[in-house]
């Protein structure tokens, strides 16, 4: 295995090396593979920019060793992760994880002095409440979810089961008032049309408020080619649903700033909260993805935002304020969005129809 480890900047191809690693876990010595993984990382981390081949085996082993049903594959993947560190790699790590394996086998990565680090079990966690796992079925995780969640911030705020709204389809066939989804009113403004009265406006868009509003787009602008736009607005008075099209199209969103046409559509809670989710889980155009759990944590983290709460606010009061807000998608002929698959524009309007919260992103190849 030394051999392996140090010609490996001489390779043209890494198959050789990759069949070896694959005739190894066929023969059920998954733990070998982990060790050409985790000495390949001790040896040439930092030097990924000039050794394609050190990535290729990085991520293909570990691929390997999570996609291959068993507990031995789990705790070997557990190790290799712990070599990885990080938060990209348990995050990577947890979804193939959960993906390939049986939940009752992801249970040994929770027992005591098993390998692997924290972020991969906090992961785990939320990649198996993603995919509607009781926990109360695998005790060993619910208990260590339960002793954790003080230690691990970030996902200490999430519920260990899921809201109404992250259950999915069927949609509802009225809104909560009453209006039927199919035959809700068609709002569109026009730019040459007759003024439309609004109410006085003004942006209250916090830097805080802000990030956290955009936190599921995120990784569209930072880590792809996209980019998008977070901004809250407050009016002096209600502003009626039938005014929504000219106030997107006129208060001063760059998402519509040359826009000559906006319209809009009411949509419930469960489809914001798949557009929110999917942008987060699955990234943009580029290699961006950041899985179920960061993904869910993401768009929890905006659903917070669009509904004006501080970060770390319990998240049933989110859950509430999501069900009590009108959620609208819409979209406009600026050419801000690119429609080229991955477009995102929601709106939220508070309960009092005073407070507007506009989530606008668009990415392309």
């Amino acid at each position: 295995m030394a051999e392996l480890v140090r010609d490996l900047p001489g390779l043209k191809s890494v198959t050789g090396v990759w069949r070896l690693a694959e005739q190894w876990l066929a023969a059920g010595d998954s733990e070998r593979v982990a060790e050409l993984g985790v000495r390949l990382v001790a040896e040439y981390r930092g030097r990924e920019h000039e050794l394609w081949q050190y990535v290729r085996l990085r991520d293909g082993l570990l691929r390997l060793l999570a996609r291959t049903p068993g507990p031995g594959q789990v705790l070997a993947t557990g190790r290799l992760a712990q070599a990885l560190d990080g938060s990209y790699f348990p995050s990577l790590a947890a979804s193939l994880l959960v993906s390939a394996q049986q939940p009752a086998d992801l249970a040994v990565l929770f027992s005591d002095g098993a390998d692997g680090p924290d972020e991969l079990r906090a992961c785990l966690v939320q990649e198996l409440v993603v995919r509607g796992v009781d926990l109360a079925g695998l005790p060993q995780v619910a208990n260590w979810a339960g002793a954790s969640r003080q230690g691990h911030g970030r996902f200490a705020w999430l519920p260990l089961s899921r809201a109404e709204f992250e259950l999915g389809h069927p949609v509802p066939a009225r809104f909560p008032d009453g209006e039927s989804r199919t035959r809700q009113e068609a709002l569109t403004w026009h730019s040459g049309s007759a003024p439309v009265p609004l109410p006085g406006v003004r942006e209250t868009t916090t830097p805080a408020t802000g990030e956290l509003i955009a936190a599921a787009a995120r990784n569209w602008a930072e880590d792809s080619n996209g980019w998008l736009e977070a901004r809250v607005f407050e009016f002096v008075e209600p502003l009626a649903a039938a005014g929504l099209p000219a106030a997107l199209g006129t208060i001063g969103l760059e998402c519509t700033a040359v826009a000559a046409q906006v319209s809009l559509g009411r949509c419930f809670p469960v489809e914001v909260w798949e557009v929110l989710f999917n942008a987060a889980a699955e990234g943009g155009a580029y290699e961006s993805a950041e899985y179920g759990a960061h993904g869910r944590l993401a768009a929890w983290r905006s659903l917070a935002g669009l509904t004006g709460v501080a970060e770390g606010t319990p998240v049933a009061e989110v859950e509430a304020l999501v069900a009590a807000y009108r959620w609208y998608g819409f979209d406009s002929d600026s050419g801000w969005l690119r429609h080229q698959g991955w477009d995102l524009a929601v709106v939220a309007l508070s309960p009092n129809g005073r407070r507007l919260a506009v989530l606008a992103a668009t990415d392309t190849p």
